[in-house]
């Protein structure tokens, strides 16, 4: 039987998800629930939405597990929802598609998304709260922080660092022993040869700096 699991966010990527869970995993989703401020229906994809500030009333966290799906469009939230749902003590699982290479030594977090095609090489580490779309390869050696999102072809070399909040464009590369600092954002297509600096944007092949982000952080319209 399969373990019946809670979707938090009813939007693009939660409609992906539940795809996702429904034909690539152990689990059933059957509910979503959204902030109360966000409730527009009562029922998404045929299921339930319900308030996340009343959920653990219908769907206690000692019966429940979670998965957080929140996009891009702003970095810095990706925490916001992964810090409510922690606050409410509901365990938050990892999606690891069938489809996916990984080794048996990974160690990782909570709420992370390794989609299929991808290839975790040996002696990685991700924290919490990371999307890894189709085709990412997570060389060996690597070192993840927490809510960052990896676009589709995404390529990290051996023995890099990556810090938090950083986003991934399709197809950015990087070489062997890189460190990404916090919010780094790579736009798609970019190779980059050196270690970047704190909440920067860049494109193009090598590497150039476009603009800085501190205040914001990574927005993405």
């Amino acid at each position: 039987m399969k373990q019946q699991i809670i979707i938090y966010g009813a939007g693009d990527f939660g409609k992906l998800m539940l795809y996702h869970f429904t034909h690539d995993s152990h689990f059933e989703v059957v509910a979503f629930c959204l902030d109360k401020q966000y409730l527009t229906t009562n029922t998404f994809c045929n299921l339930p939405v319900i308030a996340f500030e009343s959920i653990q009333n219908h769907f206690p966290a000692s019966e429940y597990p979670m998965f957080i799906a929140i996009g891009y469009s702003n970095m810095r939230n990706r925490s916001t929802l992964f810090n409510k749902a922690r606050d409410k003590h509901y365990q938050l699982i990892n999606f690891i598609s069938g489809k996916a290479i990984v080794r048996d030594d990974l160690i990782i977090g909570e709420n992370n998304a390794i989609f299929s095609s991808s290839d975790v090489e040996p002696n990685v580490t991700i924290g919490n709260n990371n999307i890894f779309w189709t085709r990412s390869i997570l060389g060996h050696g690597v070192k993840i922080g927490d809510h960052n999102y990896f676009s589709g072809g995404a390529g990290l070399g051996g023995n890099c660092i990556i810090g938090d909040y950083c986003f991934l464009g399709n197809a950015a590369l990087m070489i062997n022993g890189i460190t990404i600092a916090d919010e780094t954002f790579l736009v798609a297509g970019t190779v980059i040869l050196r270690d970047s600096e704190l909440a920067t944007k860049y494109h193009g092949n090598p590497a150039r700096r476009v603009s800085q982000h501190l205040e914001t952080g990574i927005i993405i319209q």
